[in-house]
């Protein structure tokens, strides 16, 4: 009996199924270590899983203060910042803080600079950069959510049903040749 209960043990933990990972960020515009030498409206953080809603960041200069952010959308995988004003020059971090598809809170940061001194500055663009999902009236930006099926969570549900069934089974079949 003993050996049923291990054999069910190991069963359970042999399958480690990748859903359990936690949210990371995938990409970002501008990116980790990237100088930018345009003047930058919009800042693009997209992670591995959908995030939720209350996932935020914040953006601060070398000296730590905090740089006014217009909007920060959520949107599925994606957070959209939008800055009220171009960025000066100088080094930057992003402070982000999410929520992800597992439920876990997530927070890291990155950095990057800001160098428009090479004498081609482009004209930063006054409409925020607007993704799918989401349209303006007037002078909001309304997100257009659709709710995406947690399909990590349904994976996950589904795994440890066909787990319980495989144990479930190797029990009856051990239990059933133990009485031969």
């Amino acid at each position: 009996m003993k050996k049923i209960y291990i054999s069910v043990f190991l069963l359970l933990f042999a399958f480690t199924p990748t859903v359990l990972a936690h949210s990371n960020l995938e990409s970002s515009v501008p990116h980790d270590g990237e100088v930018i030498t345009e003047n930058l409206s919009t800042l693009t953080l997209t992670f591995n899983t959908v995030i939720e809603v209350t996932s935020s960041f914040k953006l601060t200069n070398e000296s730590g203060q905090d740089i006014p952010m217009e909007s920060i959308l959520v949107n599925n995988k994606d957070m959209i910042g939008n800055l009220s004003s171009p960025l000066e020059e100088g080094k930057y971090i992003v402070n982000w803080k999410i929520i992800g598809g597992d439920g876990h809170p997530i927070e890291n940061s990155y950095s990057f600079s800001v160098d428009t001194s090479g004498g081609n500055n482009a004209k930063a663009s006054s409409k925020p950069i607007l993704k799918e999902n989401m349209t303006e009236h007037g002078d909001h930006i309304v997100e257009n959510i659709e709710k995406e099926a947690p399909t990590s969570n349904n994976f996950l549900f589904v795994t440890a049903i066909l787990l319980v069934m495989v144990a479930l089974g190797t029990s009856f079949w051990l239990l059933k040749r133990g009485k031969k």
